[in-house]
């Protein structure tokens, strides 16, 4: 059977701004300033005007070996982002570089390295080809919106960051800017608005409006580690932040780092979530039984799935087993393709009872819908605070011995595998799950 393309192609443009947060604060300090330029073609920089991080990694190779696992030195070299980009153009022309490269390759954007066309990797300039690299970071000097790439690049010998007393060298300048202690800072490139004013990914929007935002608990202090250091070899002892930003999304190819990446997004991931599992430990044969799971997002400063929330999946496993290991009712199980029985699955069977929090892109008619022509998002992702309260009914009147076992799983991966397929990128499934929660329930049957 083939893929139902009239759900896929309106979803695979979701893949844009794949990378996670890393900074963050109060917005009440933070000046922000007219827009910029939404003119892709303008070319305010030079490819020339920034450093690639190599440059940086003899001064400072911790903070360099961070990053070169991280999600922001793979935002460009990622098969799936350049896949998206690819067919993107071809369907929604003059549309796709503005609303992915800015944040995906803000340098090779903006100095006019990334042109509209296929995307030739071997002839792109060293810094458009790391993606979000130290220049990226460390040249921005304001804000002209929290969104979109709002993030003012000025290129010079000045680095800016959070060190209050930082070192002289002969290098480059060291400046202190309290916005890069901000959640605003990440928020520039972390939330993505359509030209119609509608919010897609609001991840900044989600920590600001309910989430961590109130404790004073920003960006940074989930997504970028602190211990102690040396901010630049033979510097003083200093307090720092680790610059891998584990989130939700994990490297798909070969990559620096990837065991690590994966064993921290899991242990961040399994974290996140609180599950609670309840039912009668007492089971009448000749009725239905219930089962009560709720999941609440009391641990995490934004929604769960967030960023992407189109494309990331977040569901709930449910099998019920006897003694002798019958499966009786089970909800959540994925399908020969590995995808979850819905409507983007290939075959027919459907799961009624599945619980998915993965967001949906709808046009004003109701159809599925992309990026380029939303109008509105359902997104049943868990808010700061939130219980999700399912209920499960299942008949026990078959199961053999006198009880039986509930197994709940809480379920992620980044990625449908519907989407991979029809990038033509079979070749790296499967898409790794994490399972974020799991839980057990017994009741005695009478």
């Amino acid at each position: 059977m083939n893929t139902p393309l009239r759900f896929i192609k309106y979803t695979f443009f979701s893949f844009c701004l794949l990378f996670v947060i890393s900074g963050c604060e109060d917005d009440k300090t933070i000046t922000i300033t007219e827009p910029p330029l939404t003119d892709t073609s303008a070319v305010p920089f030079l490819a020339s005007d920034f450093s690639v991080a190599e440059t940086c990694q003899s001064c400072h190779p911790q903070h360099y070996a961070e990053w070169s696992g991280s999600m922001h030195a793979y935002a460009v070299i990622d098969p799936s982002w350049q896949a998206i980009r690819a067919v993107g153009q071809g369907q929604y022309i003059n549309a796709l570089d503005g609303a992915c490269s800015p944040c995906h390759s803000p340098i090779g954007l903006r100095s006019g390295d990334i042109e509209w066309g296929p995307l030739d990797m071997d002839a792109l300039e060293p810094i458009t080809r790391e993606g979000i690299g130290c220049d990226a970071c460390h040249t921005i000097t304001g804000l002209s919106r929290l969104s979109n790439a709002g993030m003012q690049l000025s290129p010079s010998d000045i680095k800016h960051g959070t060190i209050k007393d930082p070192v002289s060298n002969g290098f480059h300048e060291s400046q202190y800017n309290d916005l890069y202690a901000s959640s605003e800072y990440c928020g520039s490139c972390h939330d993505f608005v359509t030209d119609a004013g509608l919010p897609l990914e609001i991840v900044f929007q989600e920590w600001r409006e309910a989430g961590f935002a109130m404790t004073g608990k920003t960006c940074n202090d989930c997504h970028m580690e602190t211990y102690t250091g040396q901010a630049a070899v033979g510097g003083p002892e200093r307090t720092l932040h680790r610059h891998d930003f584990i989130g939700a999304d994990i490297a798909m190819i070969d990559f620096p780092n990837k065991p690590q990446q994966l064993a921290k997004v899991t242990e961040m991931l399994q974290n996140a979530l609180t599950l609670s599992v309840s039912g009668d430990s007492l089971a009448d044969r000749r009725f239905t039984y219930y089962l009560n799971v709720d999941i609440t997002n009391d641990k995490t400063g934004h929604n769960v799935p967030s960023g992407v929330p189109f494309n990331r999946q977040l569901w709930v496993s449910v099998v019920v087993r006897d003694v002798v290991g019958n499966i009786h009712f089970s909800s959540g199980q994925l399908d020969a393709n590995n995808d979850l029985m819905d409507r983007y699955s290939e075959f027919s069977e459907r799961d009624t009872n599945l619980f998915n929090a993965q967001a949906t892109m709808l046009k004003a008619d109701g159809s599925n819908a992309s990026v380029w022509d939303v109008d509105s998002l359902v997104n049943p992702s868990i808010k700061p605070g939130e219980t999700k309260n399912l209920r499960y009914g299942f008949s026990v009147s078959s199961v053999q011995g006198t009880s039986f076992t509930v197994e709940v799983k809480v379920r992620f991966r980044s990625f449908a595998p519907y989407l991979f397929r029809y990038l033509g990128l079979d070749s790296l499934l499967p898409i790794p799950i994490i399972d974020m929660n799991i839980a057990t329930f017994e009741a005695t049957l009478y």
